[in-house]
């Protein structure tokens, strides 16, 4: 029996180490998606997707700059939605932000909050990648599967190519 009890832990263990929880969709100035998504003109929008490995001895310094940059995301023009996910028992954490189009995003990525945040993180992150990808407005919003997927793909073809 105590075999077994061991064995339920290990188990137990395992799947939470890997289970991860993210926040749904949040659509600025609280909009809902629907009318969002009626009220832009682009069939295309621009989803960018941040992965991140951080160092837990340094997890409050970069757990500090990413919530000024989530405090700021909603005044960010061109910025449709955003989602933060982030494993439970573990020290991976992953974004996504919707923008109307790439120009809206890189002039977030030069922000202020941004730009501080990075530099004053920068030692604490062991390891990042960056996905961007066009999906179709039908498609708003996408699963954290969904992405997760893409972004591996994205990544493996990558890698395959720099081989």
């Amino acid at each position: 029996m105590k075999q077994l009890c061991i064995h339920c832990w290990v188990v137990i263990l395992a799947l939470i180490t890997g289970c991860s929880v993210a926040t749904p969709f949040k659509w600025v100035n609280g909009e809902s998606a629907k009318k969002t998504l009626g009220a832009i003109g682009n069939d295309q929008v621009l989803v960018a997707i941040t992965h991140a490995n951080i160092d837990s001895d340094k997890r409050d310094v970069f757990d500090a700059g990413a919530y000024r940059v989530l405090d700021s995301l909603p005044a960010q023009p061109g910025l449709l939605a955003y989602s933060v996910r982030r494993q439970l028992f573990g020290d991976e954490v992953w974004t996504a932000t919707i923008w109307l189009d790439e120009g809206s995003m890189l002039r977030f990525v030069q922000s202020p909050a941004h730009a501080q945040a990075v530099r004053e993180s920068q030692s604490a992150v062991r390891h990042i990648e960056y996905t961007r990808l066009l999906i179709a407005r039908s498609d708003l919003p996408p699963s954290w599967d969904v992405l997760l997927n893409i972004s591996a793909t994205q990544h493996e073809k990558s890698k395959s190519a720099s081989k």
